[in-house]
């Protein structure tokens, strides 16, 4: 795997820097000022983008300048309601279904990642060239420092990966670990071997325990530690220290030192990728029974249950969204627009507390458009925050309710489809 400085290096090469739009984002990408500016600051600013990012796209688009000019929207004067004909649902996205919506003569050298397959549908394909992989590291390390609440100082600390290496290959959240941190020179244990040969089933059912790097870094005195998994692998490991008698318990603690599981001053427990296939509880009790076995210690080097952070979006948007749970719901990039749509009218809604169809569109992606949507519904509620409101996740869609989705974006899919 090309390894970050060679990400940078090839990016800052990238003969689209020279365009003014894109020299743009790739400046504000790297302000954490963003991050101290107000809502409404914000909201202009991405409204500006919105209309600069649809002027890119048509000057480098055949498909995009015929799609704007069918839809009646011009890039000038374009505005957010725009973004809900524009937006695709992400099973548009499966296959090859985003070949299509790439710019003429985009960049090649770039990587392609997939999402996990869990669903038995045709996993969702997405390229990113070696420009939108640096602006990936770059907007989603900030985004990580801000909602952690603290920054990832270079070369401390130590992380460990309940995943195999191989993964990072083919998943856009794994991928983004191993980048980011080497970038931070944060060292990054893998926990899990895949298994090679004829053994059936998907890549996670093949994943065994490596117990030698799982302890170094249960043992290790760097501070902070970081613990990256799925839900269901820090559910699982709670569930077996929950089964365990007196004498396992007693055995475990002399040999490994745990439970509980110490993850130091800054420790943090981070999720994302989803169920993985199984039947999980809510997320709340999945950090209620690991808030038992899993020890941070805060600023001042009190111990506490170890903050969770999960990562939301990770395989079709370049920047999720991410919350501290019991802190924040979860947060966009200050350089993100996200949307709800009204389930009914598939109109954009501003009401607080109600659901509605999440939609998520990033300006800083130079590939492909990155407008769509999800199949997720959300809330969203006031905050004190640069973004002015937090959003919630409700649930996944149904089979129904994506069909419907799909039927309801007709006008963009069938334009979308015109162009084979």
């Amino acid at each position: 795997m090309v390894g970050s400085s060679e990400i940078f290096k090839r990016a800052t090469e990238s003969l689209l820097l020279k365009d003014p739009y894109v020299e743009k984002v790739w400046n504000l990408v790297g302000d954490t000022s963003l991050f101290r500016k107000s809502p409404e600051f914000l909201t202009s600013l991405r409204r500006d983008l919105l209309q600069e990012s649809l002027d890119f796209f048509r000057r480098h688009s055949a498909y995009y300048s015929q799609l704007f000019e069918r839809l009646g929207i011009d890039p000038k004067s374009a505005d957010f309601p725009d973004l809900a004909k524009l937006a695709v649902p992400s099973d548009m996205l499966r296959g090859e279904g985003q070949k299509r919506l790439l710019i003429d003569r985009v960049e090649q050298g770039g990587r392609y990642f997939t999402s996990s397959g869990t669903t038995g549908k045709e996993p969702v394909k997405i390229y990113r060239s070696q420009l939108d992989l640096a602006m990936m590291i770059n907007t989603n390390t900030r985004l990580f420092e801000h909602v952690y609440g603290s920054r990832l100082e270079e070369g401390e600390g130590i992380a460990l990966f309940l995943d195999a290496p191989e993964p990072r290959q083919k998943f856009s959240f794994v991928a983004l670990v191993q980048l980011a941190l080497e970038c931070k020179n944060i060292e990054l244990l893998y926990g899990m071997d895949l298994i090679h040969g004829e053994t059936s089933g998907m890549q996670w059912q093949k994943l065994v325990p490596n117990k030698e790097r799982i302890l170094k870094f249960m043992k290790s005195k760097a501070e902070p530690k970081l613990l990256f998994t799925a839900p269901a692998e820090v559910y699982l490991l709670a569930q077996n220290f929950e089964k365990m008698n007196i004498l396992k318990r007693i055995i475990c603690k002399l040999v490994t030192g745990m439970p509980p599981i110490g993850l130091g001053r800054g420790g943090v427990i981070v999720t994302g990728g989803g169920p993985k296939g199984h039947a999980l509880p809510p997320y709340e009790e999945i950090v209620s029974l690991s808030s038992k076995y899993f020890l941070a210690n805060d600023a001042s080097g009190t111990e506490i249950p170890s903050p969770f952070m999960d990562v939301f979006g990770m395989t079709e948007a370049l920047t999720p969204l991410i919350d501290k749970y019991g802190s924040v719901n979860k947060m966009p990039h200050p350089l993100s627009h996200v949307f709800l749509l009204d389930p009914k009218t598939y109109e954009m809604m501003d009401d607080e507390g109600k659901e509605g169809i999440l939609g998520i569109f990033n300006p800083f992606v130079t590939s492909w458009l990155e407008a769509f949507y999800p199949g997720d519904l959300m809330s969203s509620i006031p905050s004190t925050s640069y973004y002015g409101r937090e959003f919630k996740h409700i649930r996944r869609f149904t089979v129904e309710e994506g069909r419907d989705l799909q039927r309801a974006c007709g006008c963009t899919l069938g334009e979308t489809v015109t162009k084979t």
